[in-house]
């Protein structure tokens, strides 16, 4: 692989295995349960001896199309084919490893705090923990579920919960906002490992693109479809939340204010504004999206979330709020886009196309969350589990990693395209972002 496909195969992973030398056998059925990324843990064997045992881990990595990396051995990444290193605190340094390694290949960085997940270097990815005691790092204090959610919104990388994880806890894990998690004694002492490895791949969040009429949760963004509802003054302390009204009428407090929006109006709550909502007209429904950003406040178990009392509010917290129709207008032939809200947790582009706009190139994005809504007529989407046709009601959840194209499918097409963090998506539509997380495929 060269560094872009390693790094988008990163973004799709959800499973690792950590492991000293294992039997062939066992390696490839955790390989077909579904084990994304295998780390092989053999700190103390002589050079030879450490690329002999690990072929056998990169030709089964290679064959079913998994990563592969070292543990705390840059300098034998080379020889040993691998597709990156990790590091400990306490190892060779971040940099140092990236310097050893180049850039096309992996680098990840086991982390304990806030602190250190927030000052990570040229990492690629990070492991959270340790969660729960485990044997295989006696001397480490456990953690618990709070470090998952410090790191549901602190991590700026694909991470990975670790530490006495199986399949008795990792459903906890994942409501509390784990993205990813590690794991040695749930499918290396498994009676059947693939068994194992596919049960616990199954509860993880999903890390393909996701057609539905329904709800996504995933670790950029909670896409939540609701009818009617109503929520009490509060604010999010580390997430965005974000509402496009699809039909009816929704009353909102924003900060200081309260405002009537009806359909077609977009408001967006950064984090520590007032805000709160209801559906002020007795006997009609009011149908809209609820976007959070990043993902985690859905699935969060009560009094858990980063939901806090007005009290946490801040004076400097303004509203985006838009009626139907307005927004800042960027054209290319055939398509005019409407920003609707702009934060650094998602952008939300309004878009109106014809049949002769024909969408960009086919990409893939590797830090953020790409999603679509069709509200009039169809999109026509190339993903790699084959073409979608997108009808009027349906969206399209597009998590990082995953390559993918659309175009318009009808004579006119009327659609929401949001980017999960923003990535500055739109300066990118401005022209001025030619950095922005978009890389032709």
């Amino acid at each position: 692989m060269d560094g872009l496909s390693r790094r988008a195969r990163l973004a799709r992973s959800r499973l690792y295995l950590v492991t000293e030398r294992i039997s062939e056998d066992l390696l490839e059925s955790a390989l077909r349960g579904g084990v994304d990324l295998v780390q092989l843990r053999e700190k103390d064997l002589p050079d030879d001896e450490l690329a002999a045992a690990a072929e056998p881990f990169r030709r089964a990595c290679e064959r079913h199309g998994a990563l592969f990396v070292l543990n705390d051995r840059p300098d034998l990444v080379e020889r040993c084919g691998a597709d990156g290193v990790h590091v400990g605190q306490g190892d060779v340094s971040v940099d140092e490893a990236r310097r050893i390694v180049g850039g096309d290949r992996l680098v990840g960085l086991s982390t304990h705090s806030r602190e250190q997940m927030e000052s990570t270097g040229s990492a690629d990815y990070i492991g959270v923990g340790t969660i729960f005691a485990t044997p295989t790092k006696p001397g480490n204090d456990a953690a618990g579920i709070e470090l998952v959610r410090v790191a549901r919104y602190a991590a700026r990388l694909p991470w990975f919960a670790i530490g006495g994880i199986d399949h008795s806890n990792v459903a906890e894990l994942v409501a509390n906002g784990a993205a990813g998690i590690a794991v040695v004694r749930a499918i290396r002492d498994a009676d059947d490992p693939e068994a194992a490895a596919r049960a616990l791949r199954a509860e993880l969040p999903p890390s393909d693109a996701v057609v539905t009429d329904g709800d996504v949760c995933i670790p950029h963004i909670d896409w939540l479809r609701s009818t009617n509802g109503r929520a009490s003054p509060h604010v999010h302390i580390e997430h965005a939340d974000a509402f496009y009204l699809l039909e009816g009428t929704l009353e909102f407090r924003a900060g200081e204010g309260t405002v009537r929006l009806p359909a077609g109006s977009c408001i967006a709550a950064p984090p520590l504004l007032v805000h709160g909502f209801r559906n002020p007209v007795e006997g009609t429904d009011a149908h809209y999206l609820n976007l959070h950003a990043p993902g985690g406040w859905a699935r969060a178990p009560q009094g858990t979330s980063d939901t806090a009392a007005v009290e946490r509010a801040s004076a400097q917290a303004r509203p985006i709020v838009s009626a139907p129709g307005d927004g800042d207008r960027h054209s290319v032939p055939h398509r005019l886009a409407l920003v609707r809200a702009d934060l650094p947790q998602l952008a939300l582009v309004e878009n109106f196309a014809d049949d002769q706009f024909e969408g960009p190139e086919l990409h893939v994005h590797l830090r953020h969350a790409d999603c679509f809504h069709v509200l009039e007529g169809a999109l026509e989407f190339a993903l790699e589990s084959g073409p979608v046709r997108a009808e009027a009601g349906t969206s399209v959840v597009v998590p990082p990693g995953v390559p993918h194209t659309f175009t318009t499918a009808a004579a006119r097409a009327r659609y929401l395209n949001v980017h999960a963090p923003s990535m500055g998506f739109v300066e990118y539509l401005r022209g001025e972002n030619p950095n922005f997380d978009q890389i032709s495929v």
